[in-house]
């Protein structure tokens, strides 16, 4: 395909608008792209290291240490019954109220199961939601003495616990002692 002078010229005169045109917006009216100062903060080692952190850590593995000896000793009562039930007659009335009690037994060990962990849970997570909201006050008032736009979190551990960067900012835009510092002087 042949290109005629007259839109090779046509087609420079486009690009060269373009390029012009390129810091305005409508209208011609120039315009600067905003620039945003962006921070960044790791929240999980900042809840891991407060203070806070480490009482909610240590108050739930003592409640659920509880919890786990208080199913283990109906486990107990379980095993208790079930070797009672095996040196009795089998189709003996004594048999079938042992068999009724281990059955009723069984449930409420279900139960509580249950119960435990449902308790544990809106437990945790009324404790961290106080905690959490202390480290975004903390984060916002870092944020805000620094002048920063955005912070993001900086993840550095995935469930497996290999290593990696989620996000890279310069080190001097790393928050996360700092949220530390505000939250434990709490």
């Amino acid at each position: 395909m042949k290109l005629s002078s007259q839109s090779l010229l046509i087609s420079v005169g486009v690009i060269a608008l373009l390029t012009l045109s390129w810091g305005a917006g409508l209208l011609g009216v120039p315009y600067q792209l905003e620039t945003h100062r962006i921070g960044v903060c790791d929240v999980q080692i900042v809840l891991d290291q407060i203070p806070q952190g480490k009482a909610i850590t240590e108050e739930f593995n003592g409640l659920r240490a509880s919890m786990e000896n208080q199913l283990r000793s109906l486990e107990a009562d379980l095993r208790k019954l079930e070797q009672e039930a095996q040196q009795l007659t089998p189709g003996s009335d004594s048999r079938r109220d042992v068999e009724k009690n281990f059955a009723l037994k069984n449930a409420e060990l279900i139960w509580k199961k249950e119960d435990l962990e449902k308790e544990f849970a809106v437990k945790f997570q009324e404790r961290r939601e106080v905690l959490v909201g202390l480290v975004r006050a903390a984060i916002e008032e870092v944020a805000l003495e620094r002048q920063l736009d955005v912070v993001v979190n900086n993840v550095s551990r995935s469930e497996n616990f290999k290593v990696y960067v989620s996000v890279w900012a310069k080190p001097e835009l790393d928050i996360t002692m700092e949220v530390i510092n505000r939250v434990s002087q709490k």
